[in-house]
């Protein structure tokens, strides 16, 4: 990055320029090894246990020692990949010039600027699927110990020794070729998104007002490039281009007001539009089809999500270190995006799947929220106790979205909106004395919806999430500063879950347990 500014009382100027390039190369790893194993007809009886909708477990009544025999279990499938290169580069430049004007109770700014982005995103992946051996080859021969700690899962494959196995045999596994086109290059892409965008404003600051009101003009452009892999029903895969292009230009006004009717006392006012743009990982044109028969789309005619906003606030200080706040806060929203799963099979281009995810825009939303924040340092109460703090926000959110089923503006659906929760908060607790810091912090975030499903029952939720951190900090010199932290203190767990039948159907269930970190900051 590099630029320069100026700066004479009156004319203000900069100017910036900035290049960022991010990739992640993967080179000749070997995913899972699959084993395969049917128990049709052979007895083998499976019964399930959901006493616990988070940890639903499993016996087998029937031919337990079939189930369990490793021999039985074939192998399947492994993948090669021998090189995936995803690669995200960036160019920017910005200008602004401003003028100040000196009037009889303050001071008013004329500003004008431009920013550019050109961005280019792109994701190749070479893989080669292995489908058959010549010889034999059964989970017996991988082997390893059981690690899943609630329960005895059956059989399963040492950590290392698939791969080990993979390596020194590879000549002995069977390329399919058909399954290597299918299923690689449709999820190769390339994306490029450039952004033009420039702006006006007027700002007016006084002793006790503020007031700013502008309006920014952007102009985007997104071409994306795929491959569509086209089974011609004879093993043989035909690779075809696609190219999709489009162009959009939004005018976002705002206006923004703070008022100091006193020197403990802010009051704050704005409105303004906003505009978020797809994801370019969502919007490429590609596909993937997993082994379990999961696909999942790229959307090339996602919309931008727009909306227009308003805040109020107003802010009250202590006269010692402290301040209290209350804000409200309003949302209307057009074409948010949300991702769907829909659990209906199909076939595309040939190819059949049991599942399909893909992000789809949403019709409207609105959102309706209040925020209260409180901080205060307790610097009266006596020593020792003067180091001590408190920090409390909370925030509530009634979020609502409608979805037009297949599209069919006859047929609604009204959701929460995506993300949003309906309650979330924080309390910090905290001391201070000379070059000692300490903190602990509890986070709450209540339910929300993460993923739409074909309906309601199909939809999933993340349940509620309490989280306690500690951290603490000692400045041993001005330059040398030694930090501990311990996430996730409670052990706080991941639960997604559909609502089904009276009841929270499992479908993800994570424990991250507690993280420690500790080291030295040291500043030259």
């Amino acid at each position: 990055q590099a630029g320069f500014d100026h700066d004479d009382g009156e004319w203000k100027a900069h100017l910036s320029g900035s290049w960022a390039r991010s990739s992640e190369l993967e080179n000749f790893s070997v995913d899972p090894m699959r084993f395969r194993a049917r128990f049709d007809g052979h007895g083998v009886d499976i019964n399930m246990d959901y006493t616990d909708d988070r940890v639903p477990l499993f016996t087998v009544p029937g031919n337990t020692t079939r189930f369990f025999d490793p021999a039985r279990y074939s192998f399947n499938r492994v993948e090669l990949t021998t090189l995936s290169d995803s690669v995200d580069e960036e160019y920017a430049l910005k200008g602004d010039l401003g003028r100040t004007f000196a009037t009889g109770g303050g001071e008013f700014t004329v500003q004008a600027g431009f920013k550019s982005r050109w961005r280019d995103k792109s994701y190749d992946a070479n893989g080669i699927y292995y489908g058959d051996y010549d010889g034999s080859l059964t989970l017996a021969d991988v082997l390893g110990e059981q690690t899943y700690r609630l329960t005895d899962i059956g059989p399963v494959a040492d950590k290392y020794l698939p791969q080990e196995f993979f390596v020194a045999n590879r000549g002995n596994f069977e390329v399919d070729q058909y399954e290597t086109d299918l299923l690689s290059l449709p999820s190769d892409y390339s994306a490029e998104e450039d952004i033009l965008a420039g702006y006006l404003l007027g700002r007016y600051d006084s002793d006790k007002l503020r007031a700013i009101g502008g309006v920014r003009v952007e102009r985007t452009s997104v071409a994306l490039n795929g491959q569509l892999v086209v089974d011609d029903g004879d093993d043989v895969t035909d690779v075809i281009p696609v190219m999709f292009e489009r162009r959009y230009t939004d005018w976002l006004p705002s206006v923004t007001l703070r008022f100091e009717p006193q020197d403990n006392l802010v009051l704050r006012l704005a409105g303004y539009k906003s505009l978020v743009r797809p994801k370019l990982s969502k919007l490429a044109p590609r596909y993937t089809i997993n082994e379990d028969l999961e696909a999942e789309f790229g959307n090339p005619d996602l919309l931008p999500y727009r909306a227009w906003n308003a805040d109020a606030s107003v802010e009250y200080y202590f006269s010692g270190n402290g301040a209290v706040s209350l804000g409200v806060f309003y949302k209307s929203i057009d074409n948010f995006i949300v991702d769907q799963t829909l659990d209906t099979p199909g076939t595309f281009q040939g190819v059949d799947y049991d599942e399909l995810t893909r992000a789809i825009n949403g019709d409207t939303a609105e959102v309706f929220g209040v925020e209260v924040g409180f901080s205060q340092s307790l610097d009266f109460l006596p020593a020792p106790l003067d180091g001590l703090l408190v920090q409390a926000n909370y925030t509530y959110t009634d979020a609502t979205g409608t979805v037009l089923n297949d599209g069919d503006i006859t047929d609604p659906r009204d959701i929460p909106l995506p993300a949003a929760s309906k309650h979330t908060g924080n309390l910090v607790l905290g001391y201070e004395s000379g070059p000692f810091e300490f903190r602990a912090a509890g986070t709450y975030r209540s339910k929300y919806l993460d993923e739409l499903g074909g309906d309601p029952t199909e939809d999933r939720y993340v349940d509620n999430h309490f989280q306690v951190d500690l951290s603490a900090k000692f400045a041993v010199t001005d330059n040398v500063r030694l930090f501990a932290e311990w996430i996730n203190v409670n052990n706080a767990k991941y639960f997604a879950y559909q609502n089904f039948d009276s009841r929270q159907r499992l479908l993800q269930y994570e424990e991250y347990g507690p993280t420690v970190k500790f080291g030295a900051k040291i500043n030259f």
